[in-house]
């Protein structure tokens, strides 16, 4: 219940809605490298992670792109599976994990008794075409310093430090961590921000939304 209250799908939901949601699902652990998910496969579930991290990523020609890594509290495969079609990409355990499994059929039987379910899966999906929108943006067309500085100020919500891991910031940016570990150099040499260990506080919010342009 206080899982799915971290969920923004469900955060505004009474008791009674979670605990009727909480009837339809069922946790299944993954190793680390397991494949949760792969393309093609019919996405009769939707997922909801509760401990670990899995990364969503596509193959092109054997090289492999990172889309998103999610930890907890995180919704993932929720796209394919409401609108009944495929899997786009692939779903991997990066360590051991733990998710919370829902079916399609039954979450979309509730989807008419709910209607605010509706609403909040509106919300979710707009948020998601945000993220895609501006991972291909920084793919395509942001520098090594842009990138990075976009995905730090993605990662503070309101926060002015975040923990950071260079190996996923390098999977999520499409970047190597020796590149990601000189701009991080970069930006402490320029006073935007200060590194301690896992930790990244932000120094100078302003030069960081400027450089991430």
């Amino acid at each position: 219940m206080e899982l799915l209250k971290e969920v923004p799908l469900f955060s505004n939901l009474s008791e009674d809605q979670l605990e009727r949601i909480g009837r339809l699902l069922f946790s299944k652990k993954y190793l680390k490298g397991e494949v949760i998910f792969s393309p093609n496969e019919k996405a009769e579930f939707f997922f909801i992670l509760k401990r670990g991290k899995v990364k969503v990523f596509k193959t092109l020609n054997g090289k492999e792109q990172i889309i998103k890594v999610f930890e907890k509290p995180a919704l993932f495969g929720e796209a394919a599976s409401f609108t009944g079609s495929c899997f786009p990409a692939w779903a991997e355990a990066i360590e051991d994990s733990e998710v919370l499994l829902v079916s399609r059929k039954s979450f979309l039987n509730l989807l008419k008794e709910e209607p605010e379910l509706g609403m909040n899966l509106m919300a979710v999906m707009a948020q998601r075409l945000f993220y895609l929108t501006t991972l291909v943006e920084n793919l395509s067309l942001k520098s090594a310093l842009s990138k990075l500085s976009s995905y730090i100020l993605s990662k503070l919500e309101g926060e002015e430090e975040i923990n950071f891991s260079t190996s996923l910031a390098a999977m999520e940016l499409g970047l190597t961590k020796e590149t990601v570990s000189r701009t991080l150099s970069k930006l402490k040499a320029l006073g935007v921000i200060e590194k301690k260990k896992s930790k990244i506080r932000v120094k100078n919010r302003k030069a960081l939304q400027e450089l991430s342009c």
